[in-house]
Order: C-alpha cells, then sequence, then structure tokens
C-alpha cells in the first residue's frame, strides 16, 4: 500500500518499494496482497502515462469478488480513470453507474471518489453545466466522509467551469483555499486544480504556480490524463508567461504520454503542445482534425482558437477557426470562451480576408468560400436542412444560418434551388 502511494505521487523510491513488496508477497503473500501489489503496478504505469500497461494490470482484477470488496473502490477508480485517459468517455459513464450500483449510498468516501471522476468526464466531454451542478451539490452536501481527493478534484470541476462561463472571480474564491497546501506530495492532490489555475495570472503568478505544477508532473503525469485540455493549457500559460523551457518540458510529456498510449487522443495534444511552442499551424491543423474524432469538444474547441490565433495563418482560414471555436464554447456552455472566441472573429473580419495576396490567385465562385462555408454549401446543396448540417458539423443553427447568407452573396445567389444548380456546375467543372 506504501508503494501504491509512492508510485502515485512519482515518489523516487516507488520503484524500489514494488520491488520489495513483490518479493515479500513472493514469500508469504496472499489474495490481499496480490490486488494492492497490482495497484501499485497500475499507478507506476499511470504516473509514467502508460495507460495501456496500467489496463492490462487492472483487468486481471476483479472488484466483484467476496475477499476484494475492501480494494473495489479502488480498482473501480482506476479502471475509470484509465478509460478516461484512453478518450473512451462512453465507457467511463457506463463504468461509474455500475459502480455506483455496486457500492454503497451517496455521501460515502466511496460515492464521492467516483462522483468526482464522472465530474471529470463531464468536463472532458463539454457537459459543463451538468459538471459544475454536481460538483457543488456533492461538496455542498454537509457530508464529512467526503475525502480529500474527491475534494481536491471537485474544487477543479468547479473552477474551470467557472473560468470557461467567464466568471473569473467566482472561480478565484474557490481556487485560493488551495494554492497555499503543503508541498509535495502531499500538494499533489491538487495539481488538478493547479492546472486550472495557471490559466489566470492573478493566481499563477505571484505563487510561481507554474513551475510547480511542471516539476510535480515530470514526477508523475496521472493529473494530465482525465481532462485533456490541462496539457495544452499549460504550455499556453507557459508561452505566455515567457516560460519556454516550461512550455518544452510539458510539452515532451504530452509526447511521452502520446508514445506509450498511442490513441487518436493523445497524438491529437501531442501536435497541439507542439504547435503551441513551436508556433506551426500545421501541427494545430492536425490537432484539430484528430481531436473532431474524439468527444473532447471543450479540447477541440481550444485547439480551434489556438489555429485561429496563430501567426502566418490565412485571415479567412483562421476566421473561419475562430467561428467554429465560438460556436462550439456556445454548444458546451462556456460563454466566456466563446467571447474570447468571438472577439478573434471580430480582429480578423476587420482584415482584408476576402481579398487576395498580391501572389495569390483572384478567387471567384465556390472557390472563395472558407472550409466552413464550402461544408455547409455542399451539405444544403446536397439536401440537408439547416438542422441537419449544424448537427452534423457540430454547430450552432445560428452558425449555419449566417454561414449560408455568407455563400449566397459570395455566389450572388438568393436561393437554395439557385445553390443546388451552382454547386452541380462546381462540381462538373472540378472533376
Amino acid at each position: 500500500m506504501i508503494a501504491t502511494v509512492a508510485a502515485r505521487v512519482g515518489h523516487p523510491d516507488a520503484d524500489a518499494l514494488l520491488r520489495d513488496a513483490g518479493t515479500a508477497h513472493a514469500a508469504s503473500g496472499d489474495q490481499s496482497s496480490a490486488r494492492h501489489l497490482a495497484l501499485g503496478r497500475a499507478a507506476r504505469s499511470l504516473s509514467h502515462g502508460d495507460l495501456p500497461g496500467a489496463h492490462a494490470v487492472l483487468a486481471a482484477l476483479d472488484p466483484d469478488t467476496w475477499s476484494a470488496r475492501r480494494d473495489a473502490t479502488s480498482i473501480r477508480a482506476e479502471r475509470i480513470l484509465v478509460q478516461l485517459g484512453l478518450g473512451r468517455h462512453q465507457d467511463a459513464q457506463t463504468a461509474t453507474r455500475q459502480a455506483f450500483d455496486d457500492t454503497a449510498s451517496p455521501g460515502t468516501p466511496v460515492s464521492s471518489r467516483l462522483t468526482a471522476l464522472d465530474c471529470l468526464r463531464m468536463v472532458a466531454v463539454g457537459e459543463l453545466p451538468e459538471a459544475a451542478a454536481l460538483a457543488v451539490t456533492t461538496l455542498n452536501s454537509g457530508s464529512a466522509d467526503i475525502s480529500q481527493e474527491a475534494r481536491a478534484l471537485l474544487v477543479a470541476v468547479i473552477a474551470e467551469v467557472r473560468y470557461r462561463r467567464g466568471e473569473h472571480d467566482a472561480a478565484r474564491a474557490v481556487l485560493r483555499s488551495c494554492l497555499t497546501e503543503g508541498r509535495w506530495p502531499d500538494s499533489t492532490m491538487w495539481t488538478p486544480a493547479f492546472c486550472v489555475a495557471v490559466r489566470d495570472p492573478a493566481l499563477s503568478e505571484p505563487a510561481g504556480l507554474l513551475t510547480a505544477v511542471v516539476a510535480d508532473l515530470h514526477r508523475s503525469v496521472r493529473s494530465l490524463l482525465p481532462v485533456p485540455q490541462f496539457g495544452p493549457r499549460l504550455v499556453r500559460a507557459a508561452m505566455v508567461a515567457g516560460d519556454t523551457q516550461a512550455a518544452r518540458r510539458v510539452t515532451e510529456l504530452v509526447a511521452l504520454v502520446a508514445t506509450r498510449t498511442p490513441v487518436p487522443l493523445w497524438h491529437a495534444l501531442a501536435d497541439q503542445t507542439r504547435g503551441l511552442l513551436d508556433r506551426d499551424p500545421d501541427a494545430l491543423r492536425s490537432a484539430v482534425d484528430g481531436l473532431r474524432t474524439t468527444a473532447a469538444w471543450p479540447a477541440l474547441a481550444d485547439a480551434l482558437l489556438d489555429l485561429a490565433n496563430s501567426s502566418g495563418l490565412r485571415p479567412a482560414e483562421a476566421w473561419d477557426a475562430a467561428h467554429e471555436a465560438a460556436a462550439l464554447y456556445a454548444r458546451i456552455g462556456a460563454p466566456g470562451d466563446q467571447a474570447l472566441a468571438d472577439r478573434r472573429c471580430v480582429d480578423l473580419a476587420a482584415t482584408p480576408h476576402h481579398r487576395p495576396s498580391t501572389d495569390e490567385p483572384l478567387r471567384s465562385g465556390i472557390d472563395a468560400l472558407t472550409p466552413a462555408e464550402e461544408r455547409v454549401a455542399e451539405m444544403l446543396a446536397t439536401g440537408a436542412t439547416k438542422k441537419e448540417a449544424a448537427g452534423n458539423l457540430f454547430v450552432s443553427f445560428h452558425t449555419v444560418d449566417t454561414q449560408l447568407r455568407s455563400v449566397y452573396q459570395k455566389l450572388g445567389i438568393h436561393n437554395r434551388m439557385q445553390l443546388v444548380r451552382a454547386w452541380d456546375r462546381y462540381k462538373a467543372t472540378s472533376g
């Protein structure tokens, strides 16, 4: 059990402790010591970003047996954490519901830990109002049985949602109490909350928070695993602060997880952090494409806004990315972040982004449309309704309506029938 705690926080003696535990178990162990040893090895894999390795170890444990009843919560919670890290959010939701059915009533340490993990899942997929409501209700329940670890995660969830809503003062009020927590390793449980706080210079600069967070994550990347936007956010905060070294260290950590956990989610996050560090729009485009294949909508919206803010990008493409980010922020209930994306749209609208540069040929007809406008035009020209287009493109109905008006203006047409004809002519001439 000591080895498990050491592995979770990345203690330098963790490997030696696990070896000693393995030797002791081989000499005189039982089923209980076998489970504890497996949990320790899974914790070590998680601290190193090896989610497949942790998954393999935990799959051999059965939390439903009578002999495992005391360890059942830990086994289930670690499995859910692995599913979140792998981007299997639906599986994590199903496992959480099953765990609630199999454990004690709400208000116990068991359910508070599972509730906190479910809140993290909601934050990861963009169910922000639901996440905040559940986190606040749980913290305000008055139960003395909420574990400290669960409390720390719930604080992170509430602050994350309030920042995304634009309620910065309320978010700071939630976070300030945890910024004075003790040093490592006791502070490790608060690392997710610190990953939220670094987006706010009013909190992070005076406390030297970014430096402390990066140092803790180099010991264990566990806190980066359940919420996809945390890694890119740290790089973004470091670049704003001019701390290229911290940005590079986080980028390397995310790349390490992507190497050990080769799934689309982590490949996309590695591209995003590298794009932010190197100011590489191609890497950011790759990140956006990868995140579109996942359920991590907040991370996708953030990547779109990162792309829109990338220097060297054509204003038309940047505006398109910012506009899509704004629509996605609106959809997940993040008006604060939506305002940032809208402001970027306004700035880009003031540039001559519809006029070609001196070395760019004149664009006309369908070719003059932005990528988002072209996607809308194609769907509507081939029979989709505006509501269907909005659902398939993951944008709001208002966004589709706005883009359709722009399409009509650029093509010099006034109705759907004219759009169908224009699209048919374009497809015929383009082969």
